[in-house]
Parts: structure tokens; sequence; C-alpha cells
């Protein structure tokens, strides 16, 4: 219903609540109306007073759960769920529309695999939605299964036949490194939506690549005044401004990135190369060893703490960090540059900081890339924990399946 309508209606729905306050078929519709609209305490009292004048009216609880996905008030919906879930029969206990707002409220958790099991259930129960697909597809993202999730992904454009869809399919083949392809898709839909956050990331990094540093920036920043909350699009900002030499910029994006996604290496990573591109020794060495304490075992972030360490001087610090670094990656960048540092400064301060800006464009060795072609493609090889920054939130009217 348009505005207009659904305000008249809730004008009707408060009378007739006043004539018959012990109907409760009366009490959920009112409280469907006021979700409709995002009057969500007004929603929560309608259907608390449709339960405790009916204690056994699950509907209620059901809608009550919606009312609470759509606050974000995630853990308080899964109890409620769980517990709604309990009490029903065992013909209602797989009830598909419970198990999959029950899936919402999990992964809005970020638990992730439950979550996925929890959509998977529903599915297996008869719901075949485009957004069940959409979900399952992100938990396999997550995962880091990226064969599963574009299978996943197919399965939601074949149900939605929508930009969104195609969108987050673009983005996956990025994740998997197939480039042109998920340029060509990315390509597509930005012509029909083109405020397309996925397609536009996969556009952005695209642009990258091709060193066309503005267009890439555009991207990024587009996505930004529309999602400001988009790891991956303040990761591609810093990426970005580290190959416009503006460090400083570039720091403050990262240091976003991070804050939105406190446990991605990859950002602690990038953000540490970030304080050596612009002299920070002592705080790139605390970002290397924060990325350490993430992931004990990622070789580039071992890699970068020799680097901060080479370039103080502090050798006999920097080798075991080496050792560890090529242990756990032989082709990293990061233990390549520290050991150059090492033979060819010897702790000559000043020139270690001039080869660090010289190593953002070139390379230590003739025959690999330099520092920012690793940095791009780490980034896309290992991108932030959230594949989809900001997914759409359950609507304000609550998930659109039919009503439980």
């Amino acid at each position: 219903m348009e505005a207009p309508d659904v305000a008249a209606a809730i004008a009707r729905y408060e009378s007739y609540v006043k004539a018959d306050a012990q109907n409760p078929l009366l009490w959920i519709n009112l409280g469907e109306l006021y979700h409709r609209v995002s009057r969500h305490e007004e929603a929560i009292a309608c259907f608390e007073r449709c339960l405790h004048d009916h204690p056994n009216y699950h509907s209620a609880r059901s809608h009550l759960a919606r009312v609470l996905i759509s606050q974000h008030r995630f853990a308080d919906a899964e109890q409620l769920l769980r517990g709604l879930l309990s009490d029903q029969d065992q013909d209602q206990s797989h009830d598909p529309n419970l198990l999959y707002n029950l899936g919402l409220s999990l992964y809005y958790q970020r638990r992730w695999p439950e979550a996925e099991s929890t959509f998977t259930l529903a599915q297996r129960h008869g719901l075949a939605t485009p957004d069940s697909y959409a979900y399952l597809a992100r938990c396999r993202h997550y995962a880091g299964d990226l064969v599963q999730a574009a299978a996943l992904c197919q399965r939601w454009i074949d149900t939605a036949r929508d930009a969104q869809s195609l969108g987050y399919m673009a983005l996956l083949q990025m994740d998997q490194g197939h480039m042109a392809e998920a340029q060509r898709i990315a390509e597509e839909v930005l012509a029909e939506a083109p405020d397309n956050t996925h397609a536009g990331l996969v556009a952005g990094t695209t642009a990258m690549e091709a060193q066309d540093i503005e267009t890439a920036c555009r991207q990024f920043e587009q996505i930004l005044a529309r999602e400001p909350d988009n790891a991956r699009a303040w990761l591609g900002v810093g990426l970005a401004r580290l190959y416009q030499q503006r460090h400083e910029d570039s720091i403050q994006a990262l240091q976003r990135a991070l804050e939105l996604i406190p446990d991605s290496t990859g950002i602690a990573v990038t953000l540490g190369w970030a304080r050596l591109a612009h002299r920070d020794l002592k705080g790139a060495e605390h970002e290397f060893l924060r990325a350490v304490d993430i992931d004990h075992n990622f070789g580039e972030a071992h890699g970068g703490l020799a680097s901060a360490l080479a370039l103080q001087s502090r050798i006999d610090e920097a080798q075991p960090a080496i050792r560890r670094a090529v242990r756990l990656d032989s082709h990293g960048f990061g233990a390549a540059f520290a050991r150059t540092v090492i033979l060819k400064i010897q702790g000559r301060h000043d020139a270690a900081t001039d080869l660090l800006a010289r190593v953002l464009q070139h390379s230590p060795r003739a025959d690999s890339k330099s520092l920012l072609e690793h940095l791009e493609l780490f980034s896309r090889k290992h991108p932030p924990s959230n594949p989809s920054p900001a997914p759409a939130r359950p609507p304000a009217t609550g998930p659109a399946q039919r009503r439980s």
C-alpha cells in the first residue's frame, strides 16, 4: 500500500481494537501496519498485548521476532524464534519461514556457519526464495568456498533475475581471480543499475589494475557516499591513495576499514605498509604486530613486521621474523623486501627509508612485482572477512516471506 493508504488502514484498525480489544487478529494486523511504517515500538506493543491476552497465539511471537530483526536486536530475535520453534509440534517445528528468520538473526550476529545450516534446513523444508539463496551464497563466501558460493549465487540469479544477484556474481568472479568475466558482468550490471555496490567494487578494482586511479577512487567514493560503512570500498580508497602517495589519506581510509572489520589480517598488513610509506616505522611495527595477533600463521604479517624491524636497523629481531615469513610463504613480498633492506642498507636509516619510497613503485628484484602491485593483488585474493560489506538489512516490514 501507498503511505496514505497505510495511514488510513492504521486509523481504521486503531478504532477496531478499541471496539474489540480481545480480538487477537486485530492486534496482529495493527502491529503489522505499524511495522510496515517502522513504528517499531508501537508494533511491539500490539504483539505483546495480543500475547498478554492470548499466550498461546504463536503468530504474535513470530511477528514480534520480525520486528526485533528490523530493530537489529538479533540476539533477542534468536531467543524468541528458538523458543517458538521448540514449542511447535513436530510438523511445525521445521516451519521454513521461522527458520529463515532464525537464519537472519544468526547471520547478522556474524555466526555464519550456524546461519548457513539454518537457511539450508529452511530450504530443505520448502523455502526456495531468492533471498534464501542470496544468504547461503554469502555464508559460503565467508567460509572461503568461492566455487560453491558462485553455484548458490547462480541459483539466486535464476530465481531473482535482478541486478543485485548479478552484481554479487561479479564480486565472486573477481574474488576467484576471473577478472575478465567479473568486469564483463559488472559492466552489464552498471549499465542497468549504476548504484550497484558489488559491480562498483569490481569496476573500481579493475580500474586500479589498469592504474586508472581517478576512476577507481570515483567508484569507491560513490559507494561510500551510499554506504559509509563499506569496508571493501574503504580498502579500495586506501590502496588508491597509496598509489597517489597521499599517505595520510591512505592511512585514514585503511584505519576506517580496519575499524569496520577488526579481525582482517589483510587490512592490518596493508595499513602497516601504508605507515611504512609514510615513514612511521613504529606505527607500522604496531600494525604488523596486530596482524600477527589476528593470524599468527599469515606469512605477510611476519614479512611486514620483518621489514619494519629491518628499517629500524633492528636486524637481530628482523631475522627470525623473516624465517617465519618464508616458512609460511616462500614467495611472500615482505620477507623479500626485509632481506633487501638488510643486504643493501646495513643499518643506514636514511637510505633505508629512501629505498622504501622507491619500492612502492619498483620491486626489490627485477623479476618481481612492486609493493603496490602486491598489495592490490593481495586485496583481491584475501578480501576482508566481510565479502558483502553492507548486505541489505532486513527491510522495515520484516523478511519478505509469507506470514507464519
